[in-house]
């Protein structure tokens, strides 16, 4: 029963951190990392605790599969929206852009290939 309750507890902690990072954060990458991170963890929290409420061979067995599935599928979801809205122009707010160098070594080596689509 305390299990349950703390992980119950954490759950909506993470949750609800989660909504205030999207609310409260500055850009949009810092905004998709909230609900990437923090909701995820308190959806396996949730998960947990009713794996460890209910008992039940299936019910166990699928909070188990729920929490193998978004645990692989969220950071993959926000790395394909972060790296789609940087290719439409999204720029983060951090003074230091790591990733622009090797996104215009991809476009120049995309059009000297001669690919649709690449612009010089």
């Amino acid at each position: 029963m305390l299990i349950e309750a703390v992980a119950v507890v954490l759950g909506v902690c993470f949750m609800f951190l989660a909504s205030l990072g999207v609310l409260r954060l500055g850009d949009f990458y810092a905004r998709i990392h909230a609900p990437t991170k923090a909701a995820t963890l308190g959806l396996v929290f949730l998960l947990a605790a009713l794996a460890f409420e209910v008992q039940d061979k299936a019910a166990v067995t699928k909070a188990v599969l729920a929490m193998l599935f978004v645990g692989m599928t969220a950071p993959v979801g926000a790395h394909i929206l972060a790296r789609s809205a940087y290719r439409r122009g999204v720029r983060p707010s951090a003074r230091v852009d790591e990733y622009a160098h090797f996104v215009a070594v991809r476009k120049t080596r995309a059009v000297h290939r001669g690919e649709r689509g690449a612009q010089p």
